[in-house]
């Protein structure tokens, strides 16, 4: 028997199971993100529920918190996905900086 294609199977399949992560906000927000998205924006959330809960002095729950984080702070990682005039306020600033004499130079 040849146990190296068990193997590649095993993996194939436990590559393509969603992370707890990926779980957890697909039952919150009813979304699906890639792994390592998922797993950046739980963090953000477990952090935006304890702010939120401070602010109101309860707790607010993990759905409320999802919710609210997504709709008023989530953007996506992908800066490929941004909006044409995302870069000019971005950059807007740093413009500003070199009419006071400042050179930005590479």
């Amino acid at each position: 028997m040849i146990f190296y294609q068990l193997d590649y199977v095993v993996e194939e399949v436990l590559k393509n199971t969603p992370s707890p992560e990926q779980l957890r906000l697909r039952k919150y927000l009813n979304r699906d993100f890639p792994q390592n998205e998922a797993k950046y924006l739980w963090g953000r959330i477990v952090d935006h529920k304890w702010y939120v809960g401070e602010r109101l002095r309860r707790d607010v729950g993990f759905r409320v918190a999802a919710i609210d984080y997504f709709e008023n702070f989530y953007e996506p990682q992908n800066l490929s996905k941004t909006k044409p005039g995302a870069w000019r306020r971005i950059l807007g600033p740093l413009n500003s900086i070199s009419d006071f004499g400042f050179r930005i130079s590479d």
